[in-house]
């Protein structure tokens, strides 16, 4: 059973920024104390509630988010019930017509909710928006991109795609040949930062909770697709994203994540796709481990026997 703390935020917000934490508090305050401290935040030019999704966290994330932001809904959950349910969950809570799925290792940028708040009323269209994002050195960030096709995902999924030839075809995530300083639609936004109207979400349902970690928005972009809607990249909306060396890295391990990613991938390989992607691509993944196990016991052999000699 989850606790839930109740904030002062609007009856009707223009935004709900839902953020989902897992022991990150540090992480947590700065996000939250760059929402409080953007200028339409601060100056009531657009309405914002806030709602923290804790997955059972054991630091100090709670308090210091209730500092950082006091007006806050804090919705404590009993356990990590992964990142899907935990933003279906903070989805729950909601009480405006556009959400923002935002990362806790995330810092937002002056006119964020201003400009999106902005383009969805004029686009009523729109379903869906991704953002710029950048590194903390400044340098733009992957933040949208296309569906794979079958080769982009077996050069991913194999050995091959290691090689320098097809690594650049193998990456059917970002968009090629686009500077990403203009508006234009896409396929598919990264789960980092992420705007939904809020009828849309609850019509499909939500994020499908079957993806514990990673893949959920890709999932449900292509849902949206499939039904017609839109998904843009909006550039006029900014955050700084430090990405897995501040988040998913720290907190569950390097293994972790990759293991995390791998089932979820295969999830929508055969949700979407159907058993010849999913097959298929799993020999592959499978050939190139056996690929690595089998270079490293070569490369173990060559090193025992230089070492007698």
């Amino acid at each position: 059973m989850a606790l839930v703390f109740l904030g002062g935020a609007a009856l009707v917000p223009d935004v709900c920024v839902i953020i989902v934490s897992f022991n990150a508090a540090d992480q947590l305050e700065a996000c939250l104390r760059s929402i409080a401290t953007l200028p339409e935040a601060a100056q009531r030019t657009v309405d914002v509630q806030v709602v923290v999704s804790d997955n059972g966290s054991v630091d100090d994330s709670i308090a210091r988010a209730k500092a950082a932001f006091p007006s806050a809904d804090i919705v404590r959950n009993d356990a990590n019930l992964g990142f899907a349910r935990a933003c279906n969950i903070g989805a729950g809570h909601a009480r405006a017509p556009l959400l923002f799925f935002f990362n806790p290792d995330a810092v937002a940028q002056p006119g964020l909710l201003r400009e999106a708040v902005t383009y969805f009323a004029d686009h009523l269209d729109v379903a869906m928006a991704g953002i710029k994002l950048l590194d903390e050195q400044g340098r733009r960030a992957d933040s949208c991109g296309e569906f794979d096709t079958w080769w982009q995902a077996f050069l991913r999924s194999s050995a091959w795609g290691e090689l320098p030839f097809f690594r650049m075809q193998s990456n059917g995530y970002a968009l090629r040949d686009f500077d990403y300083a203009s508006e234009r639609d896409v396929d598919l936004v990264v789960g980092a930062a992420m705007f939904i109207r809020r009828d849309i979400f609850d019509r499909l349902g939500g994020f499908d909770e079957r993806f514990f970690l990673y893949h959920e928005e890709i999932d449900f972009a292509h849902r949206l697709r499939t039904a017609g809607k839109r998904v843009v990249y909006l550039p006029q909306c900014v955050a700084v994203h430090r990405g897995e060396a501040g988040g998913s890295k720290k907190r569950w391990g390097k293994t972790g994540v990759l293991g995390w990613r791998q089932r979820s991938r295969r999830l929508y390989w055969i949700k979407h796709h159907g058993p010849f992607w999913y097959l298929s691509l799993c020999v592959a993944l499978t050939a190139r481990y056996v690929l690595y196990a089998g270079a490293a016991v070569v490369a173990l052999a060559v090193i025992r026997r230089a070492s007698k000699s």
